[in-house]
């Protein structure tokens, strides 16, 4: 029994003795698992707020303009500093851990549909920051072995920015429109309004892609450049019935617009005009293909107001032939008014890069149409009686070649959420005028304009004698050239917004001022037939002169300014030697988080 006894204490000392060491383990283990815990849930906490200041520090790229980029050294290091700011506020310190920030271009994969930022691409509209950080693997292993674990977070960011912008008057005569475009088209047109044309914008991508469904571009849009798409010619009713399809879906469409293209679509000499894309649509030429790749990218981007695309079409179908333009004597009082319009170059957008210099190749731009006009009316609708004088019926001619006025984006900044209006840098041309004054050619004949090279030719009968009369003017010649100035848009308003107005070199001068400068000194006459007759008759001669003088100079102000002037702004968009400058859209493509 004392055996038994004692061999069963023996037995529960050593169990005792076993449970210590089983406890210890239990211990450490739990320690250890408490450790890892830690560990795990620190670390990860790190990495999180890793993350969170290159998110942070990615996105101060994007609010820290209208558009990001990083193209060149000094706008690298811009952006560089601000991101160290941004990460210092954050409690990332660049000084003492590292960073890296590359700026590059970004591009959604087709395949899967992720975004893709190449660093190496000569683009540089995209930021992709990446922070390191040094922090203990593990509290135990620190007190022992001061075993590190490096972290890493990286965030990418994308910003570009697409500005629909023009030069000229937006002001659309809608009787004078018609006559135009009436003639253009070889009809007539009696469109209510054009205002409607003038509000709906259409993206290049959607009337492309229309034209691809109907089946009129050279080459697949997928398949092909732009270049080669812009390539294809088609006709005006081509074009117009693609911008019906590009526009008819579109969820708020003015009443105005589709009864406008459905009644210039029904004119019969549509299918017989035809006009290549790329003589109104054009792609600025980049200094490498990855820039070329972006401005065809901001092309597809871009919008086009309707009425500048149909109309600019139109002009480009009927580009070099004269079009003798009806109906537009009715309140001059004249016998006879005949009006020639020849379009040189049609209106041109011209897609590029923000930012650009002035001269740069890449620059965006917008242009006017280059015009010839031919203008004829009768000086005198059935003669004038002074008594001793008869002035019988001649006819004045007026020759006008207008340059295209030009603006060019040169660069856009002070996007911000304070509610302040965002700046646009432009360099803007106004369009000049050379103008002849001279012969109108035949009486009644509206296909001879004359010869405005030569005089005004006037027949006259002074005391029953037979006489001729030629008027020679000379009208002064503007001249005019780039002006760089910064506009402001009203974020409070709607789009389009005319930003800048009348801008102006001072060599510059509007048909008015041209008109203004005209005195008797720029018109000579000189009679011929009176013979010796001549040194007797200073008086008769010079009452010649002072009832001429205000008939031709009446006659130039009804011309210049009613006729001429009119048809140039309310048609045409053209201002001489002024130009205003508008934006009529405004698209900001990215600013988040892509990668």
């Amino acid at each position: 029994m004392l055996r038994a006894s004692g061999g069963q204490g023996a037995s529960m000392s050593r169990q005792r003795g076993a449970v210590g060491p089983g406890l210890i383990l239990l211990m450490i283990s739990m320690v250890l698992f408490l450790s890892l815990a830690v560990d795990t849930g620190r670390i990860y906490m790190e990495k999180r707020q890793l993350q969170k200041q290159a998110d942070l520090a990615a996105l101060s790229l994007s609010r820290s303009g209208c558009y990001l980029d990083g193209s060149t050294d000094e706008k690298a290091q811009a952006l560089i500093t601000q991101i160290k700011s941004n990460l210092q506020d954050n409690g990332f310190d660049p000084d003492a851990n590292q960073y890296e920030v590359l700026f590059g271009a970004a591009s959604l994969n087709q395949t899967d549909s992720r975004w893709e930022f190449d660093p190496d691409n000569a683009v540089k509209s995209a930021g992709k920051v990446t922070l390191k950080k040094t922090v203990p693997a593990s509290i135990l292993t620190q007190i022992a072995s001061g075993e590190n674990v490096t972290l890493s977070a990286s965030a990418t960011v994308m910003k570009r920015m697409n500005v629909g912008f023009g030069v000229g008057s937006r002001t659309i005569d809608v009787d004078l429109t018609n006559s135009v475009l009436g003639a253009a088209l070889g009809g007539n047109l009696a469109v209510a309004s054009y205002q409607g044309l003038a509000d709906t914008k259409v993206r290049l991508a959607g009337l492309l892609s229309a034209m691809n469904d109907m089946g009129l571009l050279a080459v697949d849009l997928s398949a092909g450049t732009l270049e080669e798409v812009l390539d294809t010619q088609l006709t005006v009713a081509q074009f117009i019935e693609a911008n019906i399809l590009a526009v008819s879906g579109d969820a708020v469409l003015d009443a105005d617009v589709l009864p406008a293209l459905n009644q210039m679509d029904s004119l019969a000499k549509l299918s017989s005009l035809s006009l290549t894309l790329s003589d109104i649509i054009k792609l600025a030429a980049g200094s490498n293909e990855e820039m070329n790749d972006e401005i065809r990218r901001a092309a597809l981007m871009s919008k086009i107001a309707l009425f500048d695309l149909v109309s600019g079409a139109i002009y480009a179908a009927n580009q070099d032939n004269f079009l003798l333009i009806p109906g537009l004597d009715a309140d001059l009082g004249v016998a006879g008014l005949a009006v020639a319009l020849k379009v040189i170059e049609p209106p041109q957008f011209n897609f590029g890069k923000l930012p650009a210099s002035s001269d740069a190749e890449y620059v965006a731009s917008a242009k006017t149409a280059q015009v010839e006009l031919k203008l004829k009316a009768t000086l005198l609708d059935g003669g004038l009686d002074l008594g001793v004088i008869a002035l019988n019926v001649g006819t004045i001619g007026i020759h006008a070649t207008v340059a295209e006025a030009e603006t060019r984006l040169l660069d856009v900044d002070s996007c911000s959420y304070s509610g302040d209006g965002m700046t646009f840098d432009f360099a803007t041309k106004p369009s000049v005028a050379t103008i002849q004054v001279g012969d109108g050619g035949a009486v009644g004949d509206s296909g001879d304009f004359g010869d405005p090279a030569n005089p005004i030719a006037i027949t006259a009968t002074v005391l029953g004698l037979n006489v001729g009369v030629s008027a020679a003017v000379d009208v002064p010649v503007s001249s005019t050239s780039f002006v760089e100035h910064t506009e402001s848009v009203d974020p409070d308003s709607e789009l389009p917004q005319i930003v800048g107005e009348s801008i102006a070199p001072e060599t510059s001068q509007t048909l008015s001022d041209t008109f203004d400068s005209l005195e008797n000194d720029n018109i000579t006459l000189q009679v011929t037939g009176l013979g010796v007759l001549s040194y007797l008759l200073d008086g008769i001669l010079n009452a010649l002169v002072s009832g001429l003088l205000p008939i031709i100079f009446n006659l130039l102000d009804a011309l210049l300014l009613d006729v001429l002037d009119a048809l140039l702004t309310n048609v045409l968009g053209i201002q001489v030697g002024t130009a205003d400058v508008f934006v009529s859209s405004i698209d900001v493509e990215g600013g988040g988080l892509i990668q």
